[in-house]
């Protein structure tokens, strides 16, 4: 829908931010948040989240959990306590400022 009428939210660019950093990195993110919006894992816990590409694992992150709907709450919020592993370089396609997750 947020693509036909040309919106950019503000989880888009919190999207993009951690892009910058690595895909990974928001790959880790998102799927600490749908576990725990799954309750198959308890919201406040750390979590070893692993993320990579066909080539194999190249993320790796210890983040405190949290549900989507907390995400930027002060302490329920997720946070990136440690990064463990990350690609030296960050390969990003180059996309176009349109395309949105």
């Amino acid at each position: 829908m947020r693509l036909h009428l040309h919106l950019t939210t503000p989880l888009d660019i919190v999207a993009k931010t951690l892009e910058m950093i690595s895909t990974g990195t928001l790959v880790c993110l998102e799927c600490v948040l749908m576990a725990v919006d799954a309750g198959v894992i308890p919201e406040g816990s750390r979590v070893l989240a692993l993320a990579g590409t066909e080539r194999g694992l190249d993320t790796a992150w210890i983040i405190r959990s949290s549900a989507s709907a907390n995400l930027f709450h002060h302490e329920k919020g997720a946070r990136f306590i440690e990064l463990l592993a990350k690609p030296g370089i960050s390969e990003v396609p180059q996309i176009a400022v349109e395309y949105l997750r």
